[in-house]
């Protein structure tokens, strides 16, 4: 025997306009659904995304110079003047640290001071310039001359 009667439903006329209308249109069946359960997750995994969130931002935390010495026992507060001020060695409770003299390295025998070649004479140094630049009324090549 059957658990389910074995009678039909009969749908009645509404049912049936119902039916025929639904299966005309797809998107109610599988669109509708779809947004629905996509609009529902969104709000239903907010409160885990936020506890991921606030974990993280606990958990990560940058702890500047100020909130660094406020945690030390040894504490003193940083000033921006006073920072600038050793660090440049103007205000050295030690001494003056100035004491310092520039002084020159001696240069190889062979190289001149001011990076001059002083090989070159007078003589060569003309005949470089008379190669180098064009005679006057010589046409440059056409590999040289401007479009």
């Amino acid at each position: 025997m059957a658990v389910f009667g074995s009678q039909p439903l009969n749908p009645t006329p509404f049912q049936k306009a119902v039916k025929t209308g639904l299966q005309r249109r797809p998107f109610v069946y599988f669109g509708l659904p779809f947004l629905g359960l996509v609009i529902f997750s969104s709000y239903a995994l907010e409160k885990f995304t936020k506890t991921r969130y606030d974990y993280h931002s606990t958990k990560v935390q940058s702890v500047t110079k100020e909130d660094q010495l406020k945690m030390d026992k040894n504490r003193k507060r940083v000033d921006l003047k006073e920072e600038y001020y050793r660090l440049q060695g103007l205000n050295s409770e030690k001494g003056v640290d100035d004491d310092w003299e520039n002084v020159r390295v001696p240069r190889p025998a062979g190289v001149p001071e001011w990076g001059a070649n002083t090989s070159i004479n007078a003589e060569e140094l003309k005949d470089l310039r008379a190669v180098s630049t064009p005679k006057a009324n010589t046409p440059a090549p056409a590999s040289e001359r401007l479009v």
